[in-house]
């Protein structure tokens, strides 16, 4: 079983797609549902505890979240299409070593399926080898740093067009797990080796679906809302989108062509710090118990859990148009990826984080 991140996305109509113009200090920690009944604030953090957080991110503690060598445990496989209990890293030595991963708790769950039709395999023109991204910079695509509990982890999130152009979106168990809000968290877009070209954006607000956040995070119920948003702070009165510049969102599109786009912690095909890109076309998961989740055949490792999933992707421009993020792969075909679909309560929770 390979040691690394997880969970999805599916198809749907017609197109909707929204176009617009120490420890940190947490001033409030809650789960509050909005009146649509999907939406969780998870954390407003106060002007000192965003400064905190970019101060806690030192040269060492951000080694400390890159994803080492490790063997993972699984303690246990549930009935076809449910998340399997997922041990914690163990490392492959007697010496003391960090212990690190994509997301918080342990690897997110691998889930064990039924095997794929061959009818769903996407042929022709695809890249579902994750490949170093050379195409020049991507400042919409970035690291995502953040601590849960005593543990230092990593994931990817990109920048999507909100009015005031400072919303991030990534995969919910980037910024919750196991009830457990991430806390010191930032944003360095851009990321580029050990070069940070646009520097580092604090996080004010997370957001993720009320289903994420309150079901069983080994069910394929919660797992089909496995969706964040952020609201990163402008730096001198410069907003992100002005900075970096920002992908569209879009939500209920079509399965299509997708490029998806993440940011791998170090292992025998990634150094920890390069964007890598797969491309192909997506396809339904259609496992017993299956996720709503669509899918695409790309092998991006831990760390780029979070990572968007890009129609109609510009390579010229860097940009396009953002309809899911990495979720999870199952443990018995990890070269296949899931991200949830974007419908009307994803879209909900955008809203709100986009007018927060």
């Amino acid at each position: 079983m390979r040691t690394h991140l997880t969970r999805r996305l599916i198809a749907a109509s017609s197109a909707v797609v929204v176009t617009l113009g120490g420890a940190a200090t947490f001033a409030a920690t809650t789960a509050t549902a909005a009146p649509g009944g999907g939406v969780s604030l998870l954390s407003t953090v106060d002007a000192s505890g965003q400064q905190a957080a970019l101060d806690f991110w030192t040269a060492e503690r951000l080694a400390q979240a890159t994803p080492l060598d490790r063997t993972v445990t699984n303690r246990g496989a549930g009935a076809p299409g449910a998340a399997a209990a997922v041990g914690t890293a163990q490392p492959s030595t007697a010496a003391p070593r960090p212990r690190s991963t994509s997301v918080a708790q342990g690897d997110a769950p691998v889930l064990p399926r039924a095997p794929r039709e061959a009818s769903g395999v996407v042929t022709g023109d695809a890249v579902s080898t994750a490949r170093n991204w050379v195409g020049g910079a991507l400042p919409t695509v970035g690291r995502l740093y953040f601590t849960q509990g005593t543990g230092k982890f990593e994931c990817t999130a990109s920048s999507v067009d909100s009015p005031k152009g400072n919303v991030i979106v990534t995969a919910g168990h980037c910024v919750t797990e196991n009830r457990l809000d991430s806390r010191n968290l930032i944003f360095v877009p851009g990321l580029a080796g050990a070069s940070e070209p646009q520097g580092r954006f604090a996080v004010g607000q997370t957001f993720t679906t009320t289903q994420w956040r309150t079901l069983d995070q080994q069910s394929s119920a919660a797992l089909s809302y496995d969706v964040g948003f952020a609201l990163v702070t402008p730096r001198s009165g410069k907003s992100l989108k002005d900075t970096v510049g920002a992908n569209r969102i879009a939500f209920d599109t079509p399965l299509a062509r997708t490029t998806v786009l993440g940011y791998p912690g170090r292992s025998t095909t990634a150094d920890g710090f390069t964007l890598q890109y797969c491309t192909g076309t997506q396809f339904t998961d259609n496992g017993p118990g299956a996720t709503t989740d669509v899918a695409t055949l790309c092998d991006l490792g831990g760390g780029s859990s979070g990572g968007p999933w890009v129609h109609d992707f510009d390579p010229a421009t860097g940009t396009g148009t953002v309809t899911s993020v990495t979720s999870f792969s199952y443990d018995d075909n990890t070269s296949v990826l899931y991200g949830p679909r974007f419908g009307s309560v994803v879209r909900d929770v955008y809203t709100r984080a986009a007018n927060a």
